[in-house]
């Protein structure tokens, strides 16, 4: 569990800052996984918004990654 949900975290915080730093690059990942996750107009308008959601929960898994100790 402990690594689950550090490795959810920092995954989470690296696609937070891919749609604050490189629109396009979410765009391009965004045409692999257009029919399961994405839209494009959800990419476009809500970026920042998205961005800043996947940047928050991203951190507050790593903080509870950290401080959860291993056994």
């Amino acid at each position: 569990m402990f690594l689950l949900r550090l490795s959810l975290g920092f995954l989470l915080v690296v696609i937070g800052l891919g749609y604050f730093s490189d629109p396009k690059a979410i765009v391009r990942l965004n045409a692999f996984m257009r029919d399961t996750l994405f839209k494009d107009s959800h990419v476009l308008l809500n970026g920042k918004r998205i961005g800043s959601w996947l940047i928050f929960i991203g951190f507050i898994l790593l903080a509870l990654g950290y401080t959860t100790p291993v056994r």
